[in-house]
């Protein structure tokens, strides 16, 4: 009967391995788990949103991390470890920037060993002549 009970326990291990594979498969990959910025934007007319803003890190050797500025205006830069100790090490240029055109863009230099970076950016159109 030990036979039973134990090919019991294997077929419950294995379905419950195995369904922790399956929602594994079915969310992917997590995005990077650490912060490296943070802040908001805003535009003089509109949402950050309605020209495509975004703010990106510009890292020495892990290449350059960027994301959509949100509706609200926010931002948030996640990286991998790697890009995280390159910036720890390196420091980094935050820049936003437009899609658009339409705006200047502003960057800041972030030196390094520094914590986490909260910028905010308030981008001005460039001016018609």
């Amino acid at each position: 009967m030990k036979v039973i009970r134990t090919l019991k326990q294997v077929v419950a291990g294995a379905l419950s391995a195995g369904a922790t594979m399956l929602i594994a498969a079915c969310y992917g990959p997590m995005e990077p788990g650490y912060e490296l910025a943070n802040g908001s934007v805003t535009v003089p007319e509109g949402t950050p949103t309605d020209y495509n803003v975004q703010v990106c890190a510009e890292l020495a050797e892990s290449g350059t991390q960027c994301d959509f500025v949100r509706t609200d205006g926010s931002y948030y830069i996640n990286v991998y470890e790697i890009a995280l100790d390159d910036a720890q090490l390196h420091g980094y240029r935050l820049c936003a920037t437009s899609d658009s055109g339409l705006f200047i863009d502003q960057c800041v230099d972030v030196p390094p060993n520094s914590q986490i970076t909260t910028q905010d950016f308030d981008l001005e159109f460039i001016p018609q002549e």
